[in-house]
C-alpha cells in the first residue's frame, strides 16, 4: 500500500516579514499549489490515500477565501485526505475545523477530505489510522496516551498508522529511552508525525 504523508503547510500565512507585496503574495499561492503537486505525486505513485499530520493551516481561524481555495484543491486531488489539527491550527471551539462555513465548504468542494479532530481509529483503503490531533497550540498532555495500551491498536489487521502532529512523549532520540521505544512498544507500521515549531 502506498500513501503520501505530508504536514505544515502552513496554507493562509500572512508572511508579514516579506515587505514587497507582489514576493509575499506570490508565496502565498505556492502554498496553495503545493496541493497540487501533491496530487500529482499520488497520481504518479499510486497513492491509495493523502495524509496530513497537522498544520494544513497556519491559523486555527483562516480567511473564508483561503478555506475556499484549499479546500478546491483538495477536493480536487482524486484520493482521500485525512487531516488532524497541529499546533498552528488546533482543533477546539472556535477554530477553523468548528465552523459552519468550513464543514459547508468541505462537503461542497472536498468531500474526499477528513478532519480527524477526535480521537479515535479511522480506516481508509484498508488501513487503520489513529489520529492524536492539537486541541491547542500549546498541549501539554500526551496525544498518544489513549492508544498506550495497545488495546485499540490490536483490534485491527493490515496497516496501523498513528497520525500525529508535534512534541511526542515516549519518542524521544534518549539512548535511554531506546530499550522502552513507543513505536516498537505499540507494534506500529508507521508513525507519520509533524514538526512541532
Amino acid at each position: 500500500m502506498k500513501f503520501i504523508h505530508t504536514s505544515d503547510l502552513h496554507i493562509g500565512r500572512p508572511f508579514a516579514g516579506i515587505a514587497d507585496e507582489r514576493k509575499r503574495i506570490l508565496v502565498q499561492q505556492e502554498r496553495l499549489e503545493v496541493l497540487d503537486r501533491i496530487g500529482h505525486l499520488a497520481v504518479r505513485e499510486e497513492a491509495a490515500f493523502i495524509l496530513v499530520a497537522g498544520d494544513l493551516f497556519d491559523s486555527p481561524t483562516v480567511d473564508k477565501a483561503t478555506v475556499s481555495a484549499a479546500l478546491a484543491r483538495i477536493g480536487s486531488l482524486g484520493v482521500p485526505v485525512l487531516t488532524i489539527p497541529g499546533n498552528h491550527d488546533h482543533g477546539g471551539p472556535g477554530s477553523v475545523w468548528e465552523q459552519e462555513f468550513f464543514r459547508r465548504e468541505r462537503r461542497d468542494l472536498a468531500p474526499n477530505l477528513r478532519v480527524l479532530a477526535e480521537s479515535g481509529p479511522a480506516e481508509v483503503a484498508g488501513a487503520s489510522v489513529f489520529p492524536c490531533p492539537l486541541a491547542r497550540r500549546m498541549e501539554t498532555r500526551d496525544t498518544l496516551e489513549w492508544l498506550r495500551s495497545g488495546e485499540d491498536l490490536a483490534r485491527f489487521d493490515g496497516p496501523r498508522i498513528i497520525l500525529a502532529h508535534g512534541s511526542v512523549h515516549g519518542f524521544g532520540g534518549d539512548d535511554g529511552e531506546a530499550s522502552d521505544y513507543a513505536a516498537n512498544r505499540l507494534d506500529l507500521s508507521r508513525l507519520p508525525a509533524g514538526e512541532y515549531d
